[in-house]
């Protein structure tokens, strides 16, 4: 008996690992049901990623036929960005403008003379203003480059200044406006002129500037006729003035002539060519009577020339209408624009001595005004002017297409529509402007576009196929990617969803579509982009799964002589109504929708994964505690089953122990 024992029971037989293994089996659905979650989870996980790449798709389709669609953007090109560059905005209209950069716009900047390297700028108050706007400050006294530090913080952004030690003993004081123009002149005021006299950043200056406004009493009737009008004096077509300068003027070097010329166009009556006049009368042949006999005589028919009518008076268009006069004689001329124009001119340029402006209007049809003539220093600060000027303050004068424009920045974005230009350097020689689509632009969001497509493609390619042959074919994977591919490999085989879309997308890719040049550009193939699957004969497998592939030379051709046609492709508004209707971006975007949107079908598909991994895990803690269960009942029947073999041992000891008693009495 004392060898007697239930194998396994015992806990001499190993207990623990008999319920582990029994314990094994009862554990199998749980871990099945585990594996599922994790499957469950991987689909999930792999829809989320698919609604990124559609969304990938749909978002760069929407940008080939969108409001923002790159075939509106444009770009200017300068062919010398030395003088001038240009940038477009969308407005912009497709063109090519001339454009002579005469002056660029500058800010004062004045340069002090030699000062001590201990000069003191006296205490006192400082008033300095740049245009309209003015600052002032009261100053204690102190070192140039103290006080050159202050008034550029008090400025508050009006005034740069910089202290240059130039030699070893003596400084220089640069002081500059930081708006462009004639109208932010740089003004010393107080104290602040003072100080700008003593150290040479102005000097006195006698003033030479004359207003002339023509009236009665200096203006020289020559021919024609003339009105005296409230803005100055109007010459009538085929007539002329003379505005006399009384005194004379003689200009100083830096003086401008500043005058403002309007050009009327009036309205041109219509040639009527005029009836032929009658002619003269022949007097009546005559006769002769002899008893009672009469004669007449034959009627005179003399040969009278053809007659012609007289040609259309003459029509004259000549802008070469000003003069002025003195010591020379000097021609101005003048556009043919009705806007008003601002003639600025040089006294270099001018005779030396100014006695008056002829307005000799010889054309049929415009008339002719001059007003507000200025003779003046643009350099002058009232009874100062600066004395080592590095730049000083005007505007910005350029030819557009022959028309002077003047503005106060060199950077002037209101003479061509959508164009901003960005002045450099004056030249004689005119820049050419060239307003183009943005074609570069248009090629990157095409590629873009069909490189997101097909990795969208490939994908679905993945995820409904065994076949490793779908991951080897695509060479641009790196290691990782190859190493994920594989665990998608097929997982989505036989998702009806995807294979549906596949083939969907692969239609609108290769449908054709209405565009303004017909059947010559309505297909992506006729673009250069298509799945190209065959080759001198030779059939490649990986170009029937639905890629596109890119003949750029063709790309590039379609761009450059048929953009509007490649633009009407991708988004084409068939019935007028502004609203595009029409091409693969717009197809696309409305067929990828659906899935993407909130509450669409990857929504849905994920809604629904999300309800089996619930109700997974619910079964999963119920097979828990079942098996947790089950457990305890295993370990409590074993525990008994020893306990009853325990039990049985003390009694088969018991016996053995009455038996050697009994034989040894």
């Amino acid at each position: 008996m004392s060898d007697f024992s239930i194998p396994g029971v015992s806990s001499k037989y190993n207990t623990d690992k008999l319920i582990e293994d029994l314990m094994k089996l009862e554990r199998v659905p749980l871990e099945r049901a585990e594996e599922r979650i994790d499957k469950f989870e991987l689909q999930k996980t792999n829809w989320q990623e698919m609604n990124r790449d559609l969304a990938r798709v749909d978002e760069n389709a929407k940008k080939l036929y969108g409001f923002q669609n790159p075939f509106m953007d444009r770009i200017a090109d300068s062919d010398n960005e030395r003088v001038l560059t240009a940038t477009a905005t969308r407005e912009a209209v497709e063109e090519t403008r001339s454009i002579r950069v005469i002056q660029t716009a500058k800010a004062d900047r004045f340069l002090s003379d030699n000062l001590d390297t201990d000069f003191h700028v006296e205490s006192g108050e400082y008033t300095l203003s740049v245009g309209d706007q003015s600052f002032s400050f009261n100053y204690s006294g102190g070192t140039l480059r103290d006080f050159a530090s202050i008034v550029q913080r008090r400025s508050n952004g009006l005034i740069r200044t910089s202290v240059v030690k130039n030699t070893p003993d003596t400084q220089v004081l640069l002081i500059e406006g930081t708006k462009t123009g004639s109208s932010n002149r740089l003004e010393f005021k107080d104290e602040a002129k003072t100080f700008a006299l003593s150290t040479g950043l102005l000097q006195e200056h006698v003033a030479n500037s004359r207003n002339i406004q023509p009236s009665e009493t200096n203006v020289k009737p020559l021919e024609g006729s003339a009105n005296l009008i409230e803005e100055g004096l109007s010459v009538d077509p085929q007539s002329s003035r003379e505005i006399l300068f009384t005194p004379a003027v003689n200009p100083g070097e830096d003086d401008i002539v500043e005058f403002t010329v309007t050009v009327e166009k009036l309205e041109e009556t219509p040639y009527v060519v005029p009836d032929p006049p009658p002619g003269p009368t022949a007097p009546g042949p005559g006769t002769v009577s002899l008893e009672g006999i009469s004669i007449s005589n034959l009627a005179s028919s003399p040969d009278l020339p053809a007659w012609a009518a007289p040609p259309p008076p003459e029509k004259v268009l000549d802008m070469n209408v000003l003069t002025f006069t003195g010591s020379s004689k000097v021609p101005v001329n003048i556009s043919d624009i009705e806007t008003p124009q601002k003639i600025s001119l040089k006294a270099s340029d001018l005779p030396s001595t100014l006695n008056s402006l002829i307005i000799d209007n010889q054309n049929t049809h415009r008339r002719i005004t001059v007003s507000q003539i200025n003779i003046y220093n643009p350099n002058a600060r009232g009874d100062a002017e600066p004395k080592n000027p590095v730049d000083t303050a005007n505007n910005a004068i350029i030819e557009v297409d022959g028309i002077e424009v003047i503005r106060e920045s060199n950077e002037i974005d209101d003479i061509i529509q959508g164009v901003t230009l960005n002045l450099k350097h004056a030249d004689p020689d005119p820049v050419e402007i060239n307003v183009t689509p943005d074609r570069e632009t248009v090629k990157d969001s095409i590629i873009e576009f069909i490189g997101y497509y097909n990795q969208l493609i490939s994908q679905i390619n993945i995820y409904t196929s065994r076949d490793d042959a779908v991951i080897n074919e695509l060479d641009y994977l790196d290691d990782d990617e190859r190493e994920k591919a594989q665990e998608q490999l097929g997982l989505f085989q036989g998702e009806s969803s995807l294979t549906q879309m596949k083939t969907r997308l692969q239609t609108i890719m290769m449908n054709p579509y209405t565009t303004r040049e017909g059947s010559e550009m309505s297909l992506l193939a006729q673009m250069g982009i298509s799945t190209n699957s065959s080759t001198g004969g030779e059939l490649r497998t990986s170009r029937l799964r639905g890629y596109l592939e890119i003949d750029e030379n063709a790309l590039d051709k379609a761009l450059e002589t048929r953009l509007d046609a490649v633009k009407d492709l991708f988004g084409y508004d068939s019935d007028g109504d502004l609203i595009v209707d029409q091409g693969v971006g717009f197809s696309v975007d409305a067929y990828i929708k659906p899935y993407i949107q909130t509450g669409g079908i990857i929504a849905y598909k994920t809604s629904a994964i999300d309800g089996q991994i619930d109700r997974t895990n619910r079964e999963i803690d119920s097979l828990e505690r079942s098996l947790e269960r089950k457990e305890q009942q295993l370990r409590r029947e074993y525990g008994m089953m020893e306990g009853a073999l325990q039990q049985m041992q003390e009694n088969s000891k018991a016996l053995d122990n009455f038996s050697s008693n009994g034989n040894g009495n």
